[in-house]
């Protein structure tokens, strides 16, 4: 731009310059000529002419200039308008292409931040989920303005609508359990005070229904560049379910499941508790007669029952302080820490009061328990374990004294409670006892044998006593299942005379007394000879006498289709030598010294 500056500004000089040259070459020009062609009578018409031109050129030699410069002048502003005009051009194109370049920089990082943008709503909402599955949810307390901003989920926890993300802190602080509220604003105090971490359970009865609920809360100090406590930032879960789950984990750690009581893991802590602690010692051994029978005979269940009910007289009789545990299948322990001598005595009684208290209410079964009892100050010569092993024997002693008649008297209420429940008509079984004994007189029994016959007529199906109702009274012929459920009576029956000495010696003939001559009885498959006679002579005449009488799921049989029945199994299910000597036996009228059927 300079160099075309200058050039402009010396140019109309230059012009000028050049035109007076060429005005005085034109003047001296015609001169010439003129003082050739010697024209002497215009010499002063030619000096005029001379003197004219220089003049004209003199004077128009400046007005040119002027001219001129003012031309090349407007020319240079014009180029030098120009020539800035095209460097602005250039600046604004330069301008427009970092602007262009700022605009697709910008638009890169819209298009992150909408990537971003997106990310986070997911991140929210999979926040929002995670909280809600979890349980938990994220909360701030501002100090100053003491305010609470609290995530959709505590809202949800405390039982709140979330109208909005600020939750009133005395609102909050009101739904907590006035137990739990001191241990709470202890912990916020140390938090803010102390920086101790804020780490809390508490209960709340929530807003919306009221329900008690557990929450778990910590918290964590924010603070500003100074060091001051500006809010404080937590999170809180609903621990309800886990705190109970694990509440039932640590009670059936520490109790049986069947009675509630302690069971045995606990009753040895509290030993090595008291072996380190007491001064003395009050220890009440129990065990339940029988209870093998019971299971054997009435189910489990029925057991269980009897474990509950004997639980539920301890618990009656003993002291909150005292220990009440399950030590075993059938065995008790009361543990009375520092407990006096009288007082232990008495709870002893209590226990007995209890279990008189039950028979007399219970119709079915006995609940028969031996007990031990021992107290003692411990010392080093008197040990825990010398009380435990004293109690004991005590009770095994007990045990002992009344063991047979208690058997003997739990088979009795068997049978009793047989005949309360069978379906069979009074006097099945002495009708069974006189066809058995005459059956057994025939084929040449001693008295020994016929009495042996006598006791398993009455007691053959004492197994019933384990049979549900629903089968044993049905109406119509059992299913297959239900079958099955009924053959097992005969080896219940088996386990319930083996558990009595006065029955233990038939209790072979109640296991196989459903066997069949051919071998497709029960439960051995016994066939033939295999069976004992005595097993042999009952399947007729308990089949006969069936047959006599009205059942649930048929009436009673005609004499002569009773005797048809009997031929057509004979060889089958029964011994055929025994139904002849059976028919013999029926067809001799009472006036000819037969049996009445």
């Amino acid at each position: 731009m300079q160099k075309t500056k200058k050039n402009y500004k010396y140019e109309p000089l230059r012009l000028c310059l050049t035109y007076f040259l060429l005005g005085a070459l034109l003047i001296f020009v015609i001169n010439s000529i003129a003082a050739n062609l010697r024209l002497n009578n215009h010499e002063v018409f030619d000096g005029m002419s001379i003197y004219i031109g220089w003049v004209y050129l003199l004077g128009t030699t400046p007005i040119i200039y002027y001219i001129l410069h003012r031309n090349f002048k407007s020319m240079v502003q014009a180029d030098l308008a120009e020539e800035k005009l095209q460097k602005g051009n250039q600046e604004l194109l330069a301008t427009y292409e970092e602007l262009e370049a700022m605009n697709e920089e910008i638009k890169q990082q819209y298009d992150e931040l909408r990537i971003y943008s997106t990310e986070l709503a997911i991140n929210r909402d999979r926040l929002k989920r995670a909280q809600a599955i979890a349980h938990v949810g994220n909360w701030e307390i501002t100090l100053a303005a003491k305010e609470m901003w609290a995530s959709e989920e505590s809202f949800r926890i405390y039982g709140f609508s979330y109208d909005s993300p600020i939750l009133p802190l005395q609102v909050a602080q009101e739904l907590v359990q006035k137990k739990d509220r001191p241990k709470m604003d202890e912990a916020l105090q140390k938090l803010i005070k102390l920086d101790e971490r804020y780490d809390v359970k508490f209960r709340i009865n929530r807003h919306s229904d009221g329900e008690e609920r557990i929450l778990h809360s910590v918290a964590i100090l924010d603070r500003d560049s100074d060091g001051t406590p500006l809010k404080v930032i937590g999170v809180l879960q609903d621990v309800t379910e886990q705190e109970r789950t694990e509440e039932q984990m640590r009670f059936y750690a520490e109790h049986d499941i069947i009675t509630g009581l302690h069971n045995r893991w606990y009753f040895e802590q509290e030993i090595a508790d008291i072996m380190i602690n007491a001064k003395s010692v009050g220890i009440i051994m129990c065990d339940i007669d029988g209870l093998k029978l019971i299971n054997d005979t009435l189910g489990q269940e029925a057991g269980d029952q009897y474990l509950v009910a004997f639980a539920n007289i301890l618990k009656e009789a003993c002291p909150p302080e005292g220990v009440v545990a399950r030590i075993g299948g059938d065995e008790f322990t009361v543990v009375l820490k520092d407990t006096a001598e009288e007082e232990v005595e008495q709870i002893y009684r209590l226990i007995n009061t209890g279990v008189e208290h039950f028979n007399r209410k219970k119709l079915s079964m006995l609940l028969s328990v031996s007990m031990g009892v021992c107290y003692r100050e411990l010392c080093e010569q008197v040990t825990l374990p010398n009380v435990l092993k004293e109690a004991e024997e005590q009770m095994n002693f007990h045990k002992l004294l009344q063991g047979q008649s208690t058997r003997s008297k739990t088979v009795d209420i068997l049978m009793k409670t047989l005949e309360a429940r069978d379906y069979i008509t009074e006097g099945h079984s002495d009708r069974l006892q006189q066809m058995m004994v005459e059956v057994g007189r025939r084929v040449g029994m001693d008295e020994l044998e016929k009495s042996r016959l006598t006791l398993f007529a009455r007691f053959h199906d004492i197994g019933k006593v384990g049979i549900p109702d629903s089968i044993l009274f049905k109406p119509g012929k059992l299913d297959k299942e239900e079958f099955e459920e009924m053959k097992k009576h005969s080896e219940i029956g088996y386990r319930i005379a083996n558990a009595s000495p006065d029955l233990a010696y038939i209790s072979d003939f109640i296991l196989k007394h459903h066997e069949w001559w051919n071998g497709q009885g029960y439960p051995l498959g016994l066939d033939g000879e295999e069976i004992p006679l005595e097993c042999r002579i009952l399947s007729i005449a308990d089949a006969y006498d069936s047959m006599s009488n009205d059942r649930p799921y048929r009436k009673a049989m005609a004499y002569e289709d009773r005797i048809d029945e009997l031929r057509r199994f004979s060889g089958i299910q029964f011994d055929p030598n025994l139904v002849a000597i059976f028919i013999d036996l029926l067809n001799e009228s009472p006036e000819n010294g037969g049996i009445t059927t």
